[in-house]
């Protein structure tokens, strides 16, 4: 591969996961799916969707469904800077796991990242990509300390040993999941072993993990003074993002708003 950045070198896909229920963000989401609520102005799969144009995958999968009909009219009207974006609509929800191996197809290539609907961040992807590639593991999960989610035990050579709660043994962290990761292909052939249609991602790497049978990899982030990061899942969520924008006119352009998308 070129040296330099290698999500500008690479045949890679990317994958937004939006079929949801948005069911924390009820009334709101009875009426309109969770991924194009609005918060500022903003409808939430816009701000991915700006941060994919400027990464520029070979293809963008987004999947839907939830009110599936307004997630797929909206994608229509946002293939401007895309090669190719492409709309995966289930009719029977598959659960986070189930959906990537649903779009297994599309997402060919070095390797695919893949982002949820409801985070949005501006921490770079680059790094993370390159120290994947670099350590030839299956996975590479980029985790923050989020003291709200934190579950995810990770030892001193970046290596995820666990997803649960509780305390982590002597030497080892206990992190979160920032909602993006980078996956070798390979990972699909594992996950079409699964029985199910329809499957938890998180819940099948705590399987593959007891098993021994998994090697997941940690790039940790710092989002406490380097980099912006908020779950947008919640009522609550929604108004601090707001308030986020008001308190910090430059963040607004960091992470590719643009009032009224």
């Amino acid at each position: 591969m070129p040296a330099g950045n290698p999500l500008f070198y690479s045949d890679w896909r990317a994958m937004i996961l939006a079929a949801g229920f948005g069911t924390r963000l009820k009334p709101l989401t009875e009426k309109r799916p969770k991924p194009l609520i609005k918060v500022a102005g903003v409808a939430m799969l816009s701000l991915a969707l700006s941060r994919m144009r400027r990464l520029k995958p070979r293809t963008l999968v987004v999947n839907g469904h939830h009110l599936s009909a307004q997630l797929e009219g909206f994608l229509a009207q946002q293939k401007t800077g895309f090669r190719r974006l492409k709309y995966i609509f289930e009719p029977e929800i598959l659960d986070t796991g189930g959906g990537i191996l649903n779009a297994a197809g599309f997402l060919t290539g070095p390797f695919f990242i893949t982002v949820n609907a409801d985070i949005v961040s501006d921490i770079p992807l680059a790094p993370a990509v390159a120290r994947h590639l670099k350590s030839g593991a299956l996975v590479t999960m980029l985790l923050h300390d989020c003291t709200r989610y934190n579950q995810i035990e990770v030892d001193p050579r970046g290596k995820i040993l666990r997803f649960a709660a509780g305390k982590a043994a002597c030497g080892n962290r206990l992190l979160a999941y920032t909602g993006m990761q980078i996956c070798s292909p390979l990972l699909l052939d594992i996950m079409a072993r699964e029985a199910a249609a329809s499957f938890s991602l998180i819940g099948f790497y705590r399987r593959l993990l007891k098993s021994g049978r998994l090697d997941i990899r940690a790039h940790i982030v710092d989002t406490q003074k380097s980099f912006y990061w908020r779950d947008l899942g919640t009522h609550a969520d929604l108004a601090a993002f707001a308030d986020d924008l008001r308190a910090d006119p430059i963040l607004a352009a960091r992470l590719g708003v643009v009032a009224g998308g």
